[in-house]
């Protein structure tokens, strides 16, 4: 991890605590001590070492460097929120202006277009910030081009789609345009 995937980094780990049951240790500052009264190794202890240890071994070497002093896996994931939050807002920023300014290229393919739009929506899922199916369909219709003008209209007319069913449908409309414009050359 480093600070440019630092939210699919924390989604991917969140996943993996969630699994092993060992959330906790990142979520409640609760410093266990090493060892218990009868001077056995604590087992919350070793859990929090472990989740610490996978948080450092995950990171790149820049960002390892700023987790020395944490001795706790609260300490580390909490030090990562600060340090790498910031830069994930404006991460989250841009992906939406890239969502928001999202155009066709007339030189590739509407499933290029599509993949790179529910791309950018799956990135500010992973960072927290989901986008619904009726908002990505709208910036996929807003950045299509004038050829595609009498496809939006329908389809703002009609009930609401599902980015799957959506998908489908503009492949088919390029599918058809390309028929069409390849009959009118050939008359």
């Amino acid at each position: 991890m480093d600070r440019n995937n630092y939210l699919s980094w924390r989604s991917q780990f969140s996943d993996i605590l969630e699994i092993h049951g060992l959330e906790d240790v990142v979520t409640l500052n609760t410093k266990p001590p090493k060892k218990l009264d009868d001077g056995a190794l604590n087992p919350n202890y070793s859990r929090d070492k472990l989740v610490l240890s996978w948080i450092k071994s995950t990171c790149s070497p820049s960002i390892r460097s700023i987790l020395l002093p944490c001795t706790y896996a609260f300490d580390a994931w909490s030090l990562l929120e600060k340090r790498l939050s910031p830069i994930s807002k404006t991460y989250i920023r841009t992906l939406c202006e890239q969502l928001r300014t999202l155009k066709k290229d007339s030189e590739k393919s509407m499933s290029d277009y599509l993949l790179h739009a529910k791309s950018l929506a799956d990135s500010l899922t992973a960072a927290g910030s989901i986008i619904s199916d009726d908002d990505l369909i709208e910036s996929l219709l807003d950045g299509l081009g004038p050829e595609y003008k009498e496809f939006t209209t329908a389809v703002h007319l009609r009930s609401p789609l599902t980015y799957d069913d959506c998908y489908d449908l503009l492949l088919q409309e390029e599918h058809l345009i390309h028929k069409m414009s390849t009959l009118s050359l050939s008359s």
